[in-house]
């Protein structure tokens, strides 16, 4: 087959309209129809996040030059007035056209033209098709027809998907592969973006999110993705180890693809192992994750190394929030700094410096609202199974990225929630101490629900930050409203406990001999008093001094 299915020009790319309704594009009608686009779309979430960093690839190589700090503060602004380079991509797109067939004799896309295994075996198209669980199809939407074959379009998604989030495991072994052993490819790892917490700005149109997410580097002439390289072949690319840039990261070939079509189908795929790259390697590399400071890799190393940061499928964003917006550490973090560790634990994503300093000097406006929203994959033993997909997102004013008060205002703020949950905790095990009815599941419980009903609080008050926010009030403000949200949640605690917890039972106290009633208006007394330490109000009754540190 040769040349068929260009996806620069055959649509296949899902889209979300105004109005909710789902549509496919093709690579050019995206970036042309991009302002009347509510957004990408997608099977799962990380198929959205592959397809956008695809784009965005194709944006940067369009309008790749050098440029100074003041250029591309020029540049941007023209396009946020504007509108897209449209006729830059254009013919950066006709440069290119003919890397794009999905299926060609030479050189198809994101695929190797004679990839074979020496049995001549295929893998089977469960394999990149992240939404069937492996040896798990009862909780999946798609199965049957569903797995037996694909569109191109939908065989195009997933092949994208699939170099930046197939899961590691042992792979079909390719001839010409020198890794290969006993015909079997053995664990490289995962795609390229599987342990990156991914973080994308989402505007109010697709346009405006490629803008938001458009990193623009110093010097991008050597950053180049995959269908400006030479077509590969299935051993792994010796002269190219490490990515030069987001371009050439975003489309990274992780993997050795073939698909196989019949009938205007597709109706298999050879999965096997592509080129693995160091972590250590990837600072600066990638601008949508935070980077976390790694000590065993730096020991190893010899040298400071910062390691991408996964999102944490247990957590709600908001949770998590210090790695994304602060810039600075807090005097906190700066106590508990080892000799010889760098001052920073971590580092905020590349694309927020960049947008930081474009609403700094007054391209984007400081109030300009976007969304924030973290995506990715989460893998369970030995990262050979997709145990989760992650997807939050926040509402933000652009000032929150811009000033350091703001975001450290944030972030101490979900902390003070995570005081006071832990206090909600405490009084779970009080009234469980007063029923006698101590169980493991109790504190576990209270957490779930405190966090719960924290949830929706938090998120509403976080998207009213804005530049004319006064931070003393704005505190003042979360402490009242989340200290009576817990109280709530409390008060809910206390009518479950039941009668018994009324009467309550005599128990010992910590550390002494001695033994002290605990029954609920002796827990709703401690609860109340840690609500306050957690989260200070100033017309708080003053502390009584002969307070006991045991009455704490």
């Amino acid at each position: 087959m040769t040349g068929a299915f260009n996806l620069i020009d055959e649509p296949w790319i899902i889209t979300r309209t105004p109005d909710n309704q789902i549509t496919e594009v093709s690579i050019r009608e995206a970036f042309h129809r991009a302002t009347e686009l509510r957004g990408l779309a997608g099977e799962i979430p990380t198929q959205e996040v592959a397809v956008l960093r695809l784009l965005l690839a194709i944006a940067i190589r369009a309008t790749a030059r050098e440029r100074s700090d003041d250029e591309k503060a020029d540049d941007w602004a023209q396009w946020w007035k504007s509108g897209l380079p449209l006729q830059e991509i254009d013919e950066y797109l006709d440069r290119c056209h003919d890397r794009f067939f999905l299926f060609d004799d030479h050189m198809p896309f994101m695929q190797v033209a004679d990839l074979h295994t020496a049995k001549g075996g295929f893998s089977g198209l469960t394999k990149i098709i992240s939404e069937v669980p492996a040896n798990d199809k009862f909780f999946t939407t798609r199965d049957g027809a569903g797995i037996a074959n694909l569109s191109f379009a939908e065989a195009a998604r997933w092949l994208v998907h699939t170099h930046a989030f197939d899961v590691s495991g042992i792979k079909s072994g390719a001839v010409g592969d020198s890794r290969v052993k006993g015909g079997r490819g053995y664990p490289i790892g995962t795609g390229m973006s599987g342990p990156m917490g991914i973080v994308i700005v989402e505007g109010a149109n697709l346009s405006e999110t490629i803008l938001l997410n458009l990193f623009l580097e110093d010097d991008p002439t050597g950053d180049v993705p995959v269908w400006e390289r030479p077509s590969q072949d299935a051993a792994p690319d010796s002269q190219h180890p490490v990515p030069t840039g987001c371009a050439d990261l975003f489309t990274w070939q992780s993997r050795r693809v073939r698909l196989i079509a019949d009938g205007g189908r597709v109706t298999d795929v050879l999965l096997c192992n592509g080129d693995k790259v160091e972590w250590r390697d990837l600072l600066h590399k990638d601008s949508s994750t935070a980077w976390r400071f790694s000590a065993p890799q730096t020991k190893a190393a010899g040298q400071i190394v910062y390691m991408p940061r996964s999102h944490d499928a247990a957590k709600a964003m908001w949770r998590g929030l210090e790695p994304l917006l602060a810039r600075e550490p807090s005097p906190e973090d700066h106590r508990k700094r080892k000799p010889g560790e760098p001052d920073h634990q971590w580092l905020r994503p590349d694309i927020f410096e960049q947008l930081a300093v474009l609403t700094a000097e007054g391209v984007l406006p400081r109030d300009h609202m976007a969304k924030i929203r973290t995506i990715g994959m989460e893998y369970g033993s030995q990262s050979a199974v997709v145990t989760t997909t992650i997807d939050d997102s926040l509402p933000m004013s652009m000032a929150v990225l811009s000033e350091e008060r703001l975001a450290r205002l944030a972030v101490d703020c979900a902390r003070t929630a995570e005081g006071l949950v832990f206090a909600l905790q405490n009084l779970a095990t009080d009234l469980a101490s007063a029923t006698g009815s101590e169980a493991e599941g109790v504190r576990p419980h209270a957490a779930e629900v405190g966090f719960a009903s924290l949830d929706p609080a938090y998120r509403d008050w976080f998207s009213r930050l804005s530049a004319t926010t006064d931070i003393d009030d704005a505190r003042v403000s979360w402490h009242r409203k989340a200290r009576h949200t817990v109280r709530d949640a409390g008060r809910q605690l206390c009518r479950d406990a039941g009668p018994m917890a009324l009467t309550g039972r005599m128990i010992t106290v910590p550390n002494t001999e001695r033994e002290d009633l605990m029954d609920v208006a002796r827990a709703w007394q401690r609860f109340v008093m840690r609500l306050r330490s957690s989260a200070p109000l100033p017309d708080d009754p003053k502390p009584r001094s002969e307070t006991s540190s045991k009455e704490k």
